[in-house]
């Protein structure tokens, strides 16, 4: 259930009427593309889907389904996918399924999230043994460390951490494939860049990861 903190005036103040701008097509496409080098197929559950853009490219190749605790995104994201993807609100940490899913996505959703172990273990129980958790995370170390921190703005990030406090949240249950750097920038209110790039995993502002639930 939304606590009101994620509602409509939160997408306007922090992305100041842009969201869909500053989320383009081609962002979702790369993660799309990492994700179909190991899996090509079967249940999906994007956690926190917002407007529900990652699952309009993702249901051309999986049964889709999106929670997130904003009942304001979930209209936003109703309007646009076909009725036989399941929307549903709910928060990390309680979520439910009768099936385990094959892939579990989580986009800059756990530095929200205070309770960190309630939500490593939901995601746990939702996914089926050899299924996959693709997340990505902001990350406040490195060469550009400094420059993430001054101008996140959002107060509701409660977890400003670097890259390897999550590689190690991750490999404590999962069994982590891969690791990408995501270089991500909005600028001049009007043109965003997202480009995933395994070389600059150690530099980038945020981390793509790829783990594997144990069999």
């Amino acid at each position: 259930m939304s606590n009101g903190l994620f509602e409509t005036n939160y997408f306007l103040n922090q992305y100041q009427g842009n969201y869909r701008r500053r989320n383009p097509p081609y962002k979702w496409r790369a993660f799309l593309k990492v994700i179909l080098r190991f899996r090509q197929s079967g249940r999906l559950l994007d956690v926190g889907c917002a407007y529900g853009l990652f699952l309009l490219e993702a249901q051309r190749y999986f049964v889709c389904s999106g929670s997130d605790i904003s009942h304001h995104a979930l209209e936003e994201a109703r309007k646009i996918l076909p009725p036989e993807v399941n929307l549903f609100p709910g928060a990390l940490g309680s979520l439910s399924s009768d099936r385990p899913y094959d892939v579990i996505t989580c986009f800059d959703v756990l530095e929200h999230i205070p309770d960190l172990e309630i939500a490593w273990e939901n995601l746990e129980r939702l996914l089926r043994p050899g299924g996959l958790l693709v997340l990505t995370v902001p990350v406040y170390d490195g060469p550009l460390g400094w420059l993430v921190n001054r101008l996140d703005t959002d107060p509701t990030h409660v977890h400003r951490r670097e890259r390897a406090f999550w590689l190690e949240q991750v490999g404590r249950r999962f069994s982590i494939r891969d690791v990408l750097g995501v270089w991500r920038f909005f600028f001049l209110k009007r043109f965003y860049l997202n480009w995933v790039s395994r070389p600059a995993r150690h530099l980038a502002t945020a981390i793509l990861v790829v783990a594997e639930k144990p069999s």
